[in-house]
This record gives structure tokens, C-alpha cells and sequence, in this order.
């Protein structure tokens, strides 16, 4: 009984342990098909946001394409459309009392009126001194070795004419000053140092808009510097040395002298004041005159500390310091520096404007069926509210009906894609969905804004629905275009011009089931390419008119059939001139039948008969027609009949003669 108690106990203990066993592994294969499902998972979320941003990285990949290209060449300007209205600034009020005779008054008055002189300031400097570490312990005790001579040119960069071309630049100088090298900091009065004033009318366009931008050059000039510069009085035959190196390579510049350059810019290419009142120091560079491509060793100073270039420049020099300050012709006082001069000297409503958007409240919620613009009127009222506005728009991507990615806020109401800048939500939404149809854009009110869910467009067909004639044309077409082309027919017949609506935000909101807006195409026309049906070519848009079927002598195939005949060489070169005024008759009126041909002869010396004459072809024409003749083409009447035209022609010639 003991081996089966022992047994029995045996059994139980081992069952026990079996069961632990088996419960530890069910536990660790659950863990494995816990992790296997996790990362079945975690590969298709990756797998499905890659194919979320194939989606979505085509289509936009094309508008950015679009984007450069439309803006080298423009189809159309933003400001004439009808949602883009308030692009436009000018208006058609002043076309009734326009007159030609009041554009001389005008710029006549321009020029007599002293207010205009005073709306802009003279730009006074004055120089502080011109600093070069090196050359503290080089100075002598001449008045002329302790000062450089300083020159300031005022640059204007001028619009290009042409795109293979430079932008050009003109140069006026404005002054030269001697200002002092390396003086004592002591507080002493301005009027002692150099002043040099560049009057307000240089900075006014001669041409409406020929200039991009203004800036200063200063151009300061220091007798024996270079040969002194971070050398002492031992070296003399080094001095010579490079004394003589520069009379070989440099003479247009005085034998010593050394030059350093530095510019800064008044105003920039978007009319803005770069230069305030206050005080300046600026860089200098110097300019080398080794020839260009011969490479020179050069020493270099190892600090102990870190170097720094910005902070080792101005402690090391050369530096120009100098104040400038905006003053007016009749008072010497500095004045506020302004952008008139090129930004607000024609439009003199910018101080309304400023009072008008000073006095606007914050922006509130915008309700979706409130209209944005209603009549005319209201809408130019509307224009200089509107850009004060920071509304926060917000870009949901939807993937599978799924949110995969929400960009931040953004203040601004630019498009994404060809950042234009649409000012109003109705216009950015509108531009959206006409411009970039390959997406489909729906607009949700926001607590804080605006929504726009973008998500692909599945029903966008691609198909092409511009110029067929750009079709077949090389790729760089729409950039070489010298002038317009004539384009085919869109439509021809406006059937009605319905009342528009008044703009509204409800029309971008997410349609309900069975609202689904019908796709259809824009444009109704010619939008296939056809083509000749004697030679395959593509017709142009300049040839619809003509039937292609009665196009029997091109002017390719006149061409073509005189150089063929050229290339004989059995016959003389009256045979050609004959063969040729042949041929393109009868290519011409296309006769083909025997029964013809008296009156393919006929038309010949009709038509041609002068030149035959005046070529005297008389004889081969007439060797021509016996050969016909000899074919039984024609009969002897017809020689008897053509010959006598030719005889009359000729006794004409010869009275006329």
C-alpha cells in the first residue's frame, strides 16, 4: 500500500508541478502573440502612413511646379478675379475726368511745388573717425599721414529690361571728406568732425519704378597701408618687393595707396528704411589688386582664446565710424527717418488708413452663414479691416476617413501650396478649391478659427484641358514664348449671366449625403489636337478655318518639290525652271485626268507666261508641250494656242523695253 500512497502522492506532486508548468506557458505564449500583434500592428500603421504621404506628396509636388512656373510666366493675375477683389487697390473712379493733357500738369507741378521737397529728408553724415589697429604705431607726425581720404557713392540698382541680363547699377557720387585715422575717444562736438549731406531728390525715381534699391558705398583710401600693414621698419626690402609686385599688377591706382570698401543699403528692394538715426561703425574690406586666380600665402594669428571673426573684425579694424541723421532742408533737426521717399510718397492715404485699423476691434467668431461681402461699396469698405484680422486656420489631412496629421495654427491666411497671399478666408477657400482641385477642401467653424480637412479628390480624372497645341510642343515652351499666340476657341456664345451670390462660408462646408457636387469640366471647346490628313502634321490653331482636304500645295511641299528637282543633273537648267512652274501648277489645281491637260497648258502660260519670257523658257516650254504632245496628252491646237500667248508676250516685253 506505501508504494501506491507513494505512488498516488507522487503523482499528485508531479500533476502539480505539470499544471504550474503549463500555466507558465500559456503565460509566455500569450506574451509572444501579444508582441507579434503589436507589431503587426505598429507595421501596418507605418505601412498606411507611408501610403498616406505618397498620397498626398504627388499632388503637391505638382502645384509647387505650378507655382514657379506661374510665376515666371502668369496665365492670369489674381487681382481680376471676382473673389479676389480686394487684391486690387486701384480704382476706375478717376477714367471719367481722365485727360491726357493733365499728365504734363501734373508732373510740371511735381517739379515747381516745394512741398514736394519736403517729404522726404536729407541724409546727413557725419564722420567720427576711421580706425586700423596696425596702424597706431606707424603714424607720423604729418597732418596728411594722420587722416584717410573717404569717399561715398550712392548706388542705385535699377530694374532689368531683359532676363539675360544683370540688373544695372548706377553709381553718383555724393562727396569725399578727409577723415581723421585713429583719433582719441573724447567727447567732442560733431560739427568739428567732416559732414556730408546727400539731399533728398537722389533719392527720387527719375521713371515711375526704374529703381529697386538704394545703398552707400564708402570707398576710403590710405597712402602707404598696405606696405605698412603688419610689418615693421626692418622690412624695406619686403616693402620694395611688393612696391614693384603692384606697379606690375595694379596701374590704375596710385603707387602706396590702399583701398577698403563697405556698403550698406538705404533702402531695399521692398521700399523699406534700412538706416535709422544713431550711430554707426561698419567694416571695411580691402580690396586686392592681385591679378584674379594667383593664390598667395598668407600668415595667420593663433589667439589663445576662441577666436571669434565678428568681434576679432571690429577690434582689430579696419572700421569707419560715422552718425547718421535725417534731417530737413530749413531746420537742423533730426527727424524721424521715413519710407517716403520711395514707399508712401504717392499715396496719400496711408495716414487714413493707419486712424481706420487703429480704431478696429479684436476679431470675434465667424458665423457660417454671415456673408463677407455684400455690394460694392461695403466690400471696399472692408479692405482695410480685413488684413488686420488674425484668424487661425488650422489644416486637417484626412487618409481612409481617418485624421492622420493637423498642422499648427497659422496667422496668416497664405496658401499652403503656391503661398499666396488670399487676405480673406472666403478668398483663401475659394482659391483652394478652384486652384488645387486635385484635393478636396471642407471648412469647419472653429472656437478658435478655422478647420479646412483636406483629403485626396478620387474623382479627379486629370484629364488635360488646356492648349492642345502644347501638347506636342518641347517642354521649355512656356518659358521661351516671345509674344502671344493665338489660342483656340473656348466658346463663342454666352448663353446668360446669372445673379451672383453673395459670398458666403457655407459653401465650403461638408456636403450631406446625397449633396454630392457633380464633377464636371469648366470648360466647354476645342480641347482635342487634329491633324492634316495629307501630312500628319498637327494643325494649328491659325488653320481651322481652312479645310485641311483642299490643302494640295503647302508651302513645306513647294519647297520640298523644287529642291528634288534641283538635284538633277540629266537636264540643263531650263528644263528645271520648266519642270518647276510644272510641277506646282498642276499640285496646285490638282489636275490628274487626260481630259485636263488642254487646260493644264492653257493655265500654264497664262500664269507663268511672263517669267518664261522674261527667263527665256520660250524654247523649252515649247520642247515641253511637243513632248506632251508626242504622249498624246494634248493636240496641236493647244501648242498653236499656247506658243501665240508666249509671241504676244514677248513683242510686249520688247515694246515695253
Amino acid at each position: 500500500m506505501a508504494p501506491q500512497k507513494h505512488g498516488s502522492g507522487g503523482n499528485g506532486f508531479y500533476g502539480n508541478s505539470a499544471s504550474k508548468a503549463a500555466n507558465g506557458g500559456a503565460h509566455a505564449s500569450s506574451g509572444v502573440v501579444m508582441t507579434s500583434v503589436k507589431r503587426l500592428k505598429m507595421e501596418q500603421i507605418q505601412a498606411d502612413h507611408q501610403l498616406f504621404l505618397e498620397a498626398f506628396e504627388k499632388p503637391t509636388q505638382i502645384y509647387r511646379f505650378l507655382r514657379t512656373r506661374n510665376l515666371i510666366t502668369p496665365i492670369f493675375l489674381h487681382r481680376s478675379l471676382t473673389y479676389m477683389s480686394h487684391r486690387n487697390s486701384r480704382t476706375n473712379s478717376k477714367r471719367k475726368s481722365f485727360s491726357l493733357n493733365d499728365l504734363l500738369f501734373k508732373v510740371e507741378k511735381s517739379k515747381v511745388d516745394p512741398e514736394s521737397h519736403n517729404l522726404a529728408s536729407n541724409l546727413q553724415l557725419t564722420f567720427t573717425g576711421f580706425f586700423h589697429k596696425t596702424e597706431k604705431q606707424l603714424q607720423n607726425s604729418e597732418n596728411e599721414e594722420n587722416s584717410v581720404s573717404v569717399e561715398v557713392l550712392l548706388v542705385k540698382l535699377c530694374h532689368k529690361k531683359r532676363k539675360d541680363v544683370t540688373c544695372p547699377v548706377k553709381q553718383v557720387p555724393t562727396g569725399k571728406k578727409q577723415v581723421p585715422l585713429n583719433p582719441d575717444i573724447s567727447p567732442t562736438k560733431l560739427g568739428a568732425f567732416p559732414t556730408l549731406v546727400v539731399p533728398s531728390h537722389e533719392f527720387e525715381p527719375v521713371n515711375s519704378n526704374t529703381v529697386k534699391s538704394y545703398s552707400l558705398l564708402f570707398r576710403a583710401s590710405r597712402p602707404w597701408g598696405r606696405e605698412h600693414n603688419g610689418m615693421t621698419t626692418r622690412d624695406t626690402n619686403v616693402i620694395e618687393e611688393l612696391s614693384n609686385r603692384k606697379k606690375r599688377y595694379c596701374s590704375h591706382q596710385d603707387d602706396g595707396e590702399t583701398t577698403f570698401v563697405a556698403q550698406m543699403t538705404v533702402f531695399d528692394k521692398n521700399r523699406r528704411l534700412q538706416l535709422l538715426d544713431g550711430e554707426y561703425e561698419v567694416s571695411m574690406q580691402e580690396i586686392e589688386e592681385s591679378p584674379v586666380g594667383k593664390k598667395r600665402a598668407t600668415w595667420e594669428t593663433i589667439l589663445d582664446e576662441k577666436w571669434v571673426p565678428p568681434f576679432e573684425t571690429f577690434s582689430q579694424g579696419p572700421t569707419l565710424q560715422f552718425t547718421l541723421r535725417w534731417t530737413n532742408d530749413t531746420a537742423d533737426k533730426a527727424t524721424a527717418p521715413v519710407a517716403k521717399p520711395l514707399a508712401t510718397r504717392n499715396s496719400e492715404s496711408s495716414t487714413v488708413d493707419s486712424s481706420k485699423t487703429s480704431n478696429i476691434k479684436p476679431p470675434q467668431a465667424v458665423a457660417v452663414n454671415d456673408s463677407l461681402g455684400t455690394d460694392l461699396p461695403v466690400r471696399r469698405e472692408q479692405t482695410h479691416i480685413e488684413p488686420c484680422q488674425k484668424l487661425h486656420v488650422y489644416y486637417q489631412f484626412l487618409y481612409n476617413n481617418n485624421t492622420r496629421q493637423q498642422t499648427e495654427a497659422r496667422d496668416d491666411l497664405h496658401c499652403p501650396w503656391c503661398t499666396l497671399n488670399c487676405r480673406k478666408l472666403y478668398s483663401l477657400l475659394k482659391h483652394l478649391k478652384l486652384s488645387h482641385s486635385r484635393f478636396i477642401f471642407n471648412y469647419v467653424p472653429h472656437p478658435k478659427g478655422a478647420r479646412i480637412d483636406v483629403s485626396i479628390n478620387e474623382c479627379y480624372d486629370g484629364s488635360y484641358v488646356g492648349n492642345p497645341q502644347d501638347i506636342l510642343c518641347q517642354p521649355g515652351f512656356a518659358f521661351s514664348r516671345n509674344g502671344p499666340v493665338k489660342r483656340t476657341p473656348v466658346t463663342q456664345i454666352l448663353v446668360c449671366r446669372p445673379k451672383r451670390s453673395k459670398p458666403s462660408l457655407s459653401e465650403f462646408l461638408e456636403p450631406e449625403d446625397g449633396e454630392q457636387e457633380q464633377q464636371r469640366t469648366y470648360i466647354s471647346g476645342h480641347n482635342r489636337l487634329y491633324f492634316h490628313s495629307d501630312s500628319c502634321t498637327p494643325l494649328r490653331p491659325q488653320e481651322m478655318e481652312v479645310d485641311s482636304e483642299d490643302e494640295r500645295d503647302p508651302d513645306w511641299l513647294r519647297e520640298k518639290t523644287a529642291m528634288q528637282i534641283e538635284e538633277f543633273t540629266d537636264v540643263n537648267e531650263g528644263e528645271k525652271e520648266i519642270m518647276k512652274l510644272w510641277n506646282l501648277l498642276v499640285m496646285k489645281h490638282g489636275f490628274i485626268a487626260d481630259n485636263q491637260m488642254n487646260q493644264a497648258c492653257m493655265s500654264f502660260v497664262e500664269q507663268h507666261g511672263t517669267i518664261m519670257v522674261e527667263k527665256n523658257l520660250c524654247r523649252n516650254a515649247l520642247l515641253h508641250l511637243i513632248n506632251m504632245h508626242d504622249f498624246g496628252l494634248i493636240t496641236t491646237a493647244t501648242i498653236d494656242k499656247a506658243m501665240t500667248h508666249l509671241r504676244d508676250l514677248t513683242q510686249q516685253s520688247i515694246a515695253q523695253h
